[in-house]
């Protein structure tokens, strides 16, 4: 789990490139759609939306593990706190003064 609860996850790529933990049994209540590419990967897509289709034949349904993991509803309660997961680092560059000096 990517916060840190412990669980196994399914871990997949959506059609963006993004990744999505999948509760690793499949379940009807989901709304996410998934399949192993011919590589192994597991790639799936939101069942919900307006441009949504319908789960096609080899693929399956399954549950987001957000809505079930326990360190991330305990995060949504407490914003601000840390996740417990890999936290990204940006380094920014230095601003530049966009005004001229007169000397």
């Amino acid at each position: 789990c990517p916060w840190g609860c412990g669980e196994l996850v399914l871990m997949s790529t959506t059609e963006h490139g993004n990744p999505m933990p999948l509760q690793p049994k499949p379940d009807p209540t989901g709304n996410q759609a998934a399949y192993k590419d011919g590589l192994g990967r597991w790639r799936s897509r939101s069942l919900t939306g307006r441009d949504a289709r319908r789960p096609e034949h080899l693929e399956e349904t399954f549950r987001p593990h957000v809505a079930d993991c326990p360190n991330r509803a305990e995060q949504q309660t407490h914003p601000g706190t840390p996740s417990g997961g890999r936290t990204r680092l940006r380094r920014t560059r230095p601003r530049r003064s966009t005004l001229w000096r007169s000397r």
